[in-house]
């Protein structure tokens, strides 16, 4: 339950008790804001399931066309039937929710080697493909899914046509005829130039526009689904989106989903098209890279819980889709070197972090395959209920819906160090904690506990065999190489409640718990002579990564030591790095950034105010000191 509705209740019945009427109608008006801001709130409850329809299951053999199960790059045979045939496989891994690859009629034919089994080459959007469903099988679909209580999301393809399409030659004018992309990092001809040829909609005019939202209106009464995923955002231009999104919202209601697809790893690019675009949510991908590189490539737990802090920024971070795995991206499976248990905390991890967790078919099955020219990514579906991965997933997907804390509780930071990451998911009410060990060896896991249970508490691992001891305001516990645990301790009602507001009004200031000088002291064994030397990172303090605007000078206190002096809110995740400027001798500046990975760490409460860095330009790679906590 939305914890905003619970206070304003609290306050009613208060009113009630008193016999205030001006109170209470006060609090009456404070209720139905409340509980009329927590439709979109229902979204957080639920486990999204992305079914590639043709590599599912093959259900109605009868409108297969060219089916070659052995050619990856030819249809299967999956279709809306073959769906409905597995609903109750569905249901009991957990899923709450099914995003439908794109089931409008797609290209016909083959271009060259090609066919368009993935549904993203779109002919017509007005029908569906008669490979993947008839009209009155897809709304037995939805009603299905309706009488299960899952929700439907529809894929919207809307920046382009499928090649040849005949509606694109026979409309040029709703077309650009720019050309192909050259420049990736181009924003103008991301936006306006073909993706690899197929025909891009020209999607600031006026007609393009209103042609989609009559599309999004014809299939909103077609199958009344519960939202869209928007298909490629950035190619897209942001006034296209925010007026058909407000249309759409207008039409599918407060609550109705628009889930935009955006592959960008920054978390700045991610809010500023989010608010511009007035999305309910997109993919979280800045996440994404995150959790490839710490889990899958063994790096610094540190760059999770960077990650994780920058969510105060967002509108509400638990509306983010996160994910280990999607159809245009090597199965985390193939990324982690086929190591299971590395791919069972990467599920762990979404699976009890905020977030709407968004699985791949065959997540819960282990699939591998890397996504290249050949989509080994994009294999046929392995049902297999007996598998200890589908087991495990659907644990987790218990305990998710079991646990309030873990759909809707405040993402709290505990610790992280290179090797482990622990965190709480905290209400009122409950409290529950995640804790990671990305090493390969066994290791004991300690760290400060800022919640009040009582001086010695012993809780069991609720997703494996682990046991956690909280003592003397720290908590401890033993877990095996590369694995997640989870701990909820038992307590009564409200037993959180000071701990909530505490991080809470943390969350929404973060320097509720104060500032506190930080002291960064660099070791430079070779500092050109003149060069002026800089701090930046990802916060205000430190210029936001920009070193012309709000980077910190560093001050020579020795031939090779640099030091500069910051104040940073305590409980602050800081991410930083140097650089140098030095004046050429043709009047031009040259800037040099330091290699290697960013120093990360937390401002602590109290202990060592300084930050050591070290920077080496000779005798091999440039080598930082261990980032240690202040």
């Amino acid at each position: 339950m939305n914890y905003d509705i619970i206070t304003a209740i609290k306050y009613l019945l208060k009113g009630l008790e008193m016999k205030k009427p001006f109170l209470l109608f006060v609090m009456l008006l404070m209720s139905a804001s409340a509980a009329f801001a927590a439709d979109c709130d229902t979204w957080k409850d639920q486990i999204l399931y992305f079914v590639l329809l043709d590599r599912f299951h093959n259900g109605n053999v009868q409108n297969d066309d060219e089916v070659r199960p052995g050619d990856l790059y030819a249809f299967h045979g999956g279709d809306v039937a073959g769906l409905m045939q597995k609903l109750d496989y569905l249901e009991k891994l957990g899923v709450t929710g099914i995003w439908l690859s794109p089931m409008v009629k797609n290209r016909a034919m083959k271009f060259y080697k090609h066919s368009s089994y993935h549904g993203y080459w779109p002919w017509d959007f007005w029908r569906p493909d008669p490979r993947f469903a008839t009209e009155e099988e897809l709304v037995g679909l939805a009603k299905s899914l309706k009488k299960k209580e899952m929700k439907l999301l529809l894929d919207m393809v809307i920046n382009h046509m499928g090649y040849d399409a005949p509606f694109a030659a026979e409309n040029p004018e709703w077309f650009n005829q720019n050309g192909n992309i050259k420049d990736w990092n181009n924003e103008f001809e991301l936006i306006n130039h073909n993706i690899f040829g197929l025909p891009d909609f020209a999607s600031q005019k006026p007609v393009v526009k209103k042609f989609f939202k009559v599309v999004g209106r014809h299939w909103l009464k077609k199958l009344a689904p519960d939202g869209f995923r928007l298909d490629a955002v950035k190619h897209v231009p942001i006034d296209f989106w925010k007026d058909f999104n407000a249309e759409m919202h207008m039409a599918g209601g407060d609550d109705f989903m628009l889930l935009g697809e955006y592959m960008n790893g920054d978390p700045q690019a991610l809010l500023k098209i989010m608010q511009a675009g007035k999305f309910t949510s997109l993919f979280d991908f800045p996440l994404y890279y995150a959790i490839k590189e710490v889990i899958a490539g063994r790096q610094d737990c540190r760059k999770l819980a960077s990650r994780l802090y920058f969510d105060r920024n967002y509108p509400d971070a638990s509306l983010l889709a996160t994910f280990i795995d999607n159809h245009d991206l090597d199965r985390f499976m193939s990324l982690c070197g086929e190591n299971s248990g590395r791919h069972q905390m990467a599920l762990a991890f979404i699976l009890t972090a905020r977030g709407i967790p968004t699985l791949y078919y065959g997540d819960e099955q282990a699939m591998s395959g890397h996504n290249g020219p050949k989509p080994y990514n994009r294999a046929d579906m392995v049902f297999d209920e007996e598998s200890e991965t589908f087991k495990y997933t659907s644990r987790l997907i218990s305990l998710r819906k079991q646990f309030v804390s873990l759909r809707r509780g405040l993402q709290c930071h505990l610790h992280a160090d290179e090797s482990s990451l622990a965190f709480a998911r905290l209400t009122p009410d409950e409290l529950a904690v995640a804790v990671f060990n990305n090493s390969d060896q066994g290791r004991q896991i300690v760290f400060p506990f800022p919640f009040p249970l009582k001086k010695k508490y012993i809780m069991n691992d609720l997703i494996g065999s682990a046991r956690a001891l909280v003592r003397q305001g720290q908590f401890e516990v033993f877990l095996p190489p590369g694995t997640a645990a989870l701990f909820v301790p038992e307590t009564s009602p409200e037993f959180y409640q000071a701990s909530f507001r505490h991080w809470q009004r943390r969350f929404e200031n973060e320097k509720a718990w104060g500032v506190r000088p930080v002291k960064i002291k660099l070791k430079f064994d070779y500092a050109p002579e003149k060069a002026r030397l800089l701090l930046t990172g990802n916060c205000d303090e430190l210029g936001n990564w920009n070193p012309d605007a709000g980077s910190v000078p560093m001050q020579r206190v020795a031939d090779d030591e640099f030091v500069a002096e910051v104040s940073l809110p305590i409980g602050k995740i800081v991410e930083c790095k140097c650089l140098y400027r030095q004046v050429q001798p043709d009047e031009t500046v040259k800037t040099v950034w330091q290699n290697e990975q960013n120093c990360i760490f937390t401002v602590q409460p109290e202990g060592s105010e300084y930050i050591h860095i070290t920077w080496r330009t000779s005798g091999g790679p440039i080598c930082w000191s261990r980032f240690c906590d202040l």
